[in-house]
């Protein structure tokens, strides 16, 4: 039976939960309870990381893509080969078509309104985004930034968060839809919802916010939990995925391009890591080229870190 871990998200050390003024432990129960009801007492596979709750997996068993790509390469007699679409497919860089139309619903609780406006940046493959908290629904608190050096400075935000919800829940001075315009930016979302295709998942939302460098750090940590989500929904499959698509690729990139322009001897990719010659014969070649020439600079994040 499914239940919410509730530490990884009340215990996030750079939350801040307005527990006085919205009923946060109360939602939490009703949301976990009809998680239950919804979606696990459906047949789906529900799986949490952190702050995300992969919901709704559509190639359950991975029997969609199987008929789907077995259809595509005309194997009539062998259907549900689930693993046609990952050693026929994507390991020959043919089409991603299997998976196209196949979708993973997350639901995002605790989450802040920044990493909400990197996430619906994506709408090629996001058939579905349920943003309660962009309408009328109160903020929950406030997420510190990861790059706060000054903690104590960001007390003032939870007091705006507070003259927000004073204004237009308690007081009924003004709308919450225009008074959440004094909000910060950085205020805790209701739970929300996002759906993406898994092709866009793992072509451009884990590519872009994970395994390419630079992304902020907040939303590093939101997409590596819906990462940590589709693995616990199938491993084997995402496992594969991350082989054709993860963050070596982007060291191959630059290896590739660095040993075309400078046309490097294996002598001087020795000399680069204090090697000798007769050494470099015998060193492991994939290793020695991502040690050098794929070696990636630090990103502006890194730098402030």
């Amino acid at each position: 039976m499914f239940e919410l871990d509730r530490s990884a998200i009340l215990e996030h050390p750079r939350l801040r939960f307005l527990t006085d003024l919205v009923p946060v432990h109360e939602h939490l129960d009703n949301i976990e309870k009809f998680i239950r009801i919804c979606f696990e007492e459906q047949g789906w596979r529900v799986a949490q990381a952190g702050r995300v709750v992969a919901l709704r997996a559509t190639d359950q068993d991975r029997l969609s893509s199987a008929f789907k790509a077995s259809l595509y390469l005309g194997k009539y007699n062998d259907m549900a080969n689930r693993d046609r679409f990952l050693r026929s497919m994507v390991a020959a860089g043919h089409s991603y078509e299997p998976i196209r139309g196949e979708t993973v619903l997350f639901l995002y609780i605790g989450v802040a309104k920044p990493v909400y406006d990197h996430l619906i940046t994506y709408t090629v493959g996001r058939p579905t985004r349920i943003a309660g908290g962009q309408r009328a629904n109160v903020p929950w608190g406030f997420e510190l930034p990861v790059e706060a050096r000054h903690p104590e400075e960001y007390e003032e935000e939870l007091e705006r968060i507070r003259e927000v919800i004073r204004l237009a829940k308690q007081e009924r001075t003004e709308q919450m839809q225009a008074a959440r315009a004094k909000l910060p930016v950085g205020y805790v979302m209701p739970p929300f919802l996002l759906e993406f295709s898994e092709e866009a998942l793992i072509k451009h939302v884990f590519r872009q916010r994970l395994f390419e460098r630079g992304a902020q750090g907040a939303t590093v940590e939101v997409v590596s939990d819906m990462l940590k989500a589709c693995l616990a929904i199938d491993e084997e499959k995402w496992t594969f995925l991350i082989e054709y698509h993860g963050p070596h690729i982007q060291q191959w990139q630059k290896a590739m391009r660095t040993l075309r322009k400078e046309r490097l001897s294996l002598r001087q990719l020795a000399e680069m890591e204090n090697l000798s010659p007769e050494e470099a014969l015998d060193a492991d070649l994939y290793d020695l080229l991502m040690a050098t020439v794929g070696k990636l600079p630090p990103s502006m994040w890194d730098r402030m870190r």
